[in-house]
């Protein structure tokens, strides 16, 4: 490479003595190179005369390309240099849709004015296909709920805590009380979620642990579906307190539910792999946001 910079930049300067100020290197050392490079391509690529350089046809030619490669070159190694640095890179990462709407915009918004090189490319999934995104290595950081089923090849630090509240139609019973009971949900009617959440889990084990029995009328996969079943009046739900801007609904109430039930969110990784350093400059940006 060092020949190709040189013959680009005498060529272009049409002088040594500048060429050889403006790479920093003697003039004496930027001459040799110079001949060890036509001694190699086997022609002359310049003349010279005391007042003046030119290049030779095949010099012109060869300085072409050498340009190229120096741009080429010079490109990639800032671009090497900004993934080491973290100032660019990708990072790649998967969520809950509840923390994709919620918990996650303010600390990609604040990192890419920090890092407006780094690509973000962000999924929201259903928490076993986020688990099984990290876990194959189709994403760099998952931000799931904690539960006792994740790999034991996946690191798991602690992001947020999430507690549950009741949602429930403006014209219920539960809308005017500043708190409910687990126990109070036995025998109302219940819009639940589907398996594939990480919420229907939790809700079942909190209205089994206190013996409330609700009277499930419909389920569904995602926050916006139940949102809907309840502003309907088809029942009432409870959910993480993150998910209630998902339930963009006038006529409901989200009202606490005590005792306190939290849904433990974490940040998951690959444990044995080394993160990239923009990678891991997301993640320590994240753990921070947690705990403001």
């Amino acid at each position: 490479m060092h020949h190709l910079r040189a013959i680009e930049a005498v060529q272009r300067t049409e002088s040594f003595t500048r060429a050889a100020e403006e790479i920093e290197v003697s003039q004496p050392a930027l001459s040799r190179t110079v001949a060890e490079a036509e001694r190699r391509i086997g022609t002359p690529l310049f003349e010279r005369t005391t007042r003046k350089v030119a290049a030779t046809v095949t010099g012109n030619e060869v300085a072409l390309y050498a340009a190229h490669a120096v741009r080429s070159f010079d490109s990639v190694l800032t671009r090497i240099s900004g993934f080491v640095t973290g100032s660019s890179g990708q990072v790649r990462i998967a969520c809950l849709p509840s923390l994709a709407a919620t918990g996650l915009p303010e600390v990609v918004h604040a990192f890419r004015r920090e890092f407006p090189e780094v690509e973000l490319v962000i999924r929201d999934a259903p928490q076993d296909q986020v688990v099984s995104m990290v876990a194959d290595g189709t994403v760099d950081i998952g931000l799931v709920a904690s539960t006792g089923s994740l790999p034991a090849d996946l690191a798991v630090k602690p992001f947020l805590s999430d507690p549950f509240v009741a949602i429930v139609p403006r014209d219920h019973g539960f809308a005017a009380r500043a708190s409910v009971r687990w126990e109070d949900f036995h025998g109302e009617e219940f819009v639940g979620f589907n398996s594939v959440t990480s919420i229907a889990p939790m809700v079942r084990r909190a209205l089994l642990q206190v013996g409330a029995e609700t009277k499930e009328v419909q389920t569904a996969d995602t926050i916006p579906a139940v949102g809907g079943m309840v502003a309907a009046g088809m029942g009432i739900t409870a959910v993480p307190r993150l998910v209630v801007p998902l339930m963009n609904f006038n006529d409901l109430v989200s009202v606490p539910i005590t005792p306190t039930i939290e849904r433990k969110l974490v940040l998951t990784y690959l444990a044995e792999a080394p993160l990239p350093r923009p990678v891991s400059n997301f993640k320590q940006r994240l753990l921070a946001a947690a705990t403001d």
